[in-house]
């Protein structure tokens, strides 16, 4: 064996080591992380960005529809403007303006909607609310001067960015017959939602395909080449085209992205450093405390493992924690013993019930009534039921000597009470109805074999009457109970139903079965499902109305036995 200051010396290497290769990672991961913030960051910009972009383009979208449904309503009108006489103008004037009017109080985009017929000198704007009266004056002025180039804009899918009066404005016009109908956006009315979610270390601005400034949230202007080396050297730059006119630009300061991380970073690698140096001096003081009932609780886990299960500790733990340890441990060998000799009573009692179980299963009635059936049809010469009843006689058989006490899938123990059903249907033909349904998420969940086999034998020997229609009906799902998840196995019939001495015995207490066999395929699936699950009262049985018997089995799903 190594001596302990040996062993302390292993473990201070060891521990230093690990510290080493730890604050290695912890460096590395620094750098990663910051990569990783960066990255997440522009993602993040990406996606703010995208949503601003997609609230722009449908306010534009919006204001186009506006546009164009003013066109198609009122160009045919104003195509014969010039031909009108001054009192019919003047009418029409006014009711183009309540139609602008209107558009331009009920929309949300557009900031206003002209219509101008240049050869006659017209010209009709309505402008919201959105605008001072100043804007709209000035903005009038700029209508009336501007060259609207019909080559140019007749059809123009984009918007034009212009400015008057230090005010920028989108415009996008339609130009037809010498009639211009046209509609205007303020850049700061596409901003104004962007504005609410913006600060100094988080802005945005708007530039048309030149990088001419349109619109910001905050008071910089970053197509100033001195300004904009400020800002590249401190911040993050991400840009998203706008088809219509330009893009949207997103800056963020570097500082509030990275913000905290250097010194939690430079935290962890002084506490990694300390943490390197300590350590050993810590083993050297501990040693004492510390190896010595590690010894001891391995020395105490060989006695066990050698089945000395009266082993006890000498109790001489110096510290608290050992000493509860040790207390802890003992606690837990007094357990394990109880709990084995409890397994071995268990296991022993599951011995017996699996002999029960068989000799249930093994009943020399039913291979009588076989032999005598199969008698019966060579009689009559019904060779092909002959073959039919001593298959499914064979695979019954099969099924029945698989072993003792197992659980199989539903699917399977379905399939072997579909076999014994269509024994009893060559022995009782056209006398038999039967149908189940079975979840088909349950079909390989397990559960205890013959379980549902059982109940079905027993419909046969107690609920078929001469010359009447047996039903049987099998239903498996998932229910809740208390929150809890169970399997469901339901079995009905239209025979005269349980006595109700048995259903009290069985749903109230334990059936006792007789000396003679009787009961004793329902108190074996009693007493198996309490085996199998630890738990009572998980068999029901009960009657429907007008007749018949119904038996209900729950088995809980989150039993990890």
């Amino acid at each position: 064996m190594l001596k302990q200051h040996s062993m302390i010396r292993k473990i201070t290497v060891q521990m230093t080591v690990m510290l080493a290769i730890l604050l290695a990672t912890l460096i590395l991961s620094n750098f990663y992380s910051l990569e990783v913030v960066r990255k997440n960051q522009l993602a993040s910009s990406k996606n703010t960005l995208a949503i601003y972009i997609n609230s722009i383009q449908n306010s534009l979208n919006n204001t186009s529809r506006d546009l164009l449904e003013v066109f198609d309503t009122q160009i045919n009108s104003l195509s014969t403007f010039g031909t009108k006489d001054e009192s019919q103008k003047y009418f029409e004037a006014i009711r183009l303006q309540e139609i602008l009017a209107s558009k331009a109080s009920n929309t949300s985009g557009s900031d206003g909607l002209f219509i101008s017929v240049p050869n006659e000198d017209f010209l009709l704007a309505s402008f919201s609310n959105r605008m001072y009266s100043k804007e709209g004056l000035f903005l009038t002025d700029f209508l009336k001067e501007y060259d609207f180039e019909a080559g140019k804009v007749a059809g123009a899918a984009e918007w034009m960015p212009v400015e008057v009066n230090g005010v920028a404005y989108l415009l996008k016009s339609i130009t037809y017959s010498n009639v211009i109908f046209g509609a205007v956006i303020k850049t700061d009315t596409l901003m104004s939602a962007i504005k609410k979610n913006a600060n100094e270390q988080n802005l945005f601005y708007l530039t048309d395909k030149s990088d001419r400034m349109l619109s910001t949230t905050n008071p910089v202007d970053l197509t100033k080449e001195k300004q904009y080396h400020i800002y590249t050297s401190k911040h993050f730059f991400v840009t998203e085209q706008i088809p219509e006119f330009g893009r949207l630009t997103n800056v963020v300061a570097s500082r509030n992205v990275f913000l905290g991380l250097e010194l939690i970073q430079w935290l962890i690698i002084f506490l990694s450093i300390a943490a390197v140096v300590i350590t050993p001096i810590i083993f050297r003081f501990f040693a004492k405390d510390l190896i010595q009932p590690i010894l001891e609780l391995v020395k105490g886990a060989k006695e066990v493992e050698k089945g000395n299960w009266d082993y006890s500790f000498s109790n001489k733990a110096s510290s608290i924690e050992f000493a509860r340890l040790s207390n802890s441990f003992s606690s837990m060998i007094r357990e394990i013993k109880t709990l084995k000799i409890n397994t071995y009573e268990e296991k022993l009692e599951r011995n017996k019930t699996e002999l029960k179980y068989l000799q249930m299963q093994i009943r020399p009635h039913f291979f009588l009534n076989a032999i005598t059936t199969i008698s019966s049809l060579t009689y009559h010469n019904k060779n092909e039921e002959i073959r039919l009843l001593i298959s499914h006689l064979s695979e019954h058989l099969r099924y029945m000597f698989r072993g003792g006490l197992v659980q199989v899938q539903i699917q399977e123990e379905m399939k072997h009470v579909e076999n014994y059903i269509q024994m009893q249907e060559i022995r009782y033909p056209n006398q038999v109805f039967h149908m189940a349904d079975i979840d088909r998420e349950l079909q390989s969940y397990p559960l205890p074999q013959y379980l549902i086999q059982t109940f079905v034998e027993n419909t046969f020997k107690h609920a078929l009457a001469p010359k009447e229609m047996l039903s049987i009906f099998i239903k498996v799902d998932s229910v809740l109970t208390n929150g809890q998840p169970f399997l469901r196995v339901v079995i009905e019939d239209n025979g005269e139903g349980f006595p109700e001495e048995m259903m009290e015995e069985v749903n109230f207490s334990d059936l006792q079965q007789s000396g003679t066999g009787e009961k004793v395929g329902i108190s074996n699936i009693q007493r198996t499902l309490k085996l199998l699950y630890k738990r009572d009262r998980l068999l029901k049985l009960s009657n429907i109305q007008p007749s018949g018997a119904r038996v209900e089995i729950m088995i809980p799903m989150d039993n990890e036995e």
